[in-house]
């Protein structure tokens, strides 16, 4: 065999190799070791996670041989997800439709992989965090972007998607990443009408479900009972990005299907993580959670006051802990975050990581608290301006 033949056996897998690398990361590799830097570029909270969530972490390390747990996670963990969905999403859902994973983004993973194959395609948002475009593209599924504008408030035109007969499902975010933006329920509902039309599935990343400044947040499991695969986090409402634990809510009768997917990926989720989201579950309370949602609140209106002093308010996020800030004339979303770390010492995120519709962004976090966030966009205001005024 030739040289040529062999190193073509020895290829790396192609849909590896299509996967972007995320924006997000690459901005954060790139602010490594340098000192003194505003960090606006993960989504992570700045808080600590709950006392006793730590607390019942700590004790069970001690006290507890850490063990391989099922697959779809322990019963008491399940049943008290159960009675959160019922709680906060008004959802009545059975047992065995929940299933625990490796942080939001298993369950995303999870709720992809139990329906898509290769060739299928799936509607996703543009801008859509990058994540859930990798993990389609590794499945060998093509992604068919539907736009989400600026000037249209971030909402997307349901009607105006183009379906077809490889298409399989649809993924929609709410509370959005990157934007902030809330789906009202009459768009849902648009979304379901869609999705009833053609017999496709419904993929409703949650993971921001209990931030919001306004309205609760309507889920896509109340509005489209009968064909929505939701992924929660345990993440962002108890600040445990670290403890990497997350959840997806099925459809009857898929766990088998989705166990077999699981434990070819990871087996079980980490015992002492389940411990912790119990705890997180049925003893935190409520008084802590709204703590740390009016922060981010108080970050968010921080920056919309400056904005709206310089005339540069575009619109409000009304959940998540996110913001888009428009990029100056003659720049692309990554060239100005660039000049944005150089000139400016800040980190943000290029809007081109989420999407072509939105390399005219850069994304900042809110959940960096008040402080920062307002330097943040007191600095973005200046180096705009600079640009602008070195333009003309």
């Amino acid at each position: 065999m030739s040289l040529g033949r062999k190193r073509l056996r020895m290829r790396l897998s192609p849909s590896v190799e299509a996967i972007p690398r995320s924006g997000i990361r690459a901005m954060a590799a790139l602010a490594q070791g340098r000192e003194g830097l505003l960090h606006l570029e993960y989504g992570e909270p700045s808080f600590f996670a709950p006392e006793v969530v730590r607390h019942a972490a700590a004790e069970a390390l001690l006290a507890e041989r850490m063990v391989y747990t099922p697959t779809e996670g322990p019963a008491r963990l399940r049943e008290a997800i159960v009675r959160k969905l019922l709680r906060v999403q008004g959802v009545q859902v059975a047992d065995e439709r929940v299933f625990v994973t490796h942080g939001g983004v298993g369950a995303l993973y999870a709720s992809l992989a139990s329906v898509l194959g290769p060739g299928d395609r799936i509607l996703m948002p543009d801008p859509c965090w990058p994540n859930a475009v990798g993990q389609v593209l590794t499945l060998g599924a093509e992604p068919v972007f539907y736009p989400l504008r600026a000037e249209q408030g971030f909402l997307p035109e349901p009607e105006a998607w183009p379906v077809d007969e490889r298409t399989r499902a649809i993924l929609i975010n709410s509370p959005q990443n990157p934007t902030g933006v809330v789906l009202p329920r009459p768009i849902l509902e648009r979304i379901a009408a869609v999705a009833r039309r053609h017999g496709l599935w419904v993929i409703s990343d949650e993971v921001y479900d209990q931030i919001y400044f306004g309205e609760r947040p309507v889920s896509m499991l109340e509005v489209y009972a009968e064909g929505t695969l939701a992924a929660f986090s345990f993440s962002k409402t108890y600040a445990m990005t670290g403890w990497r634990l997350g959840y997806a809510v099925l459809q009857p009768g898929m766990q088998s299907h989705t166990t077999k997917l699981v434990e070819s990926c990871y087996s079980s989720s980490s015992m002492v993580a389940q411990v912790a989201a119990l705890a997180a579950l049925t003893q935190v309370e409520q008084a802590e959670i709204d703590a740390m949602v009016d922060a981010y609140r108080t970050a968010r209106d921080r920056a919309l006051e400056l904005l709206d002093a310089a005339g540069r308010q575009r619109y409000v996020p009304e959940g998540a802990f996110y913001l888009m800030l428009p990029v100056p004339p003659g720049y692309s979303s990554d060239d100005f975050a660039q000049v944005l770390l150089e000139r400016k010492d800040m980190v943000v995120v290029p809007g081109a990581t989420f999407g072509q519709l939105s390399d005219r962004e850069v994304r900042i976090s809110l959940a960096a608290g008040a402080d920062a966030v307002a330097e943040g966009v007191s600095r973005w205001l200046e180096l705009s301006a600079e640009l602008e005024r070195a333009r003309d």
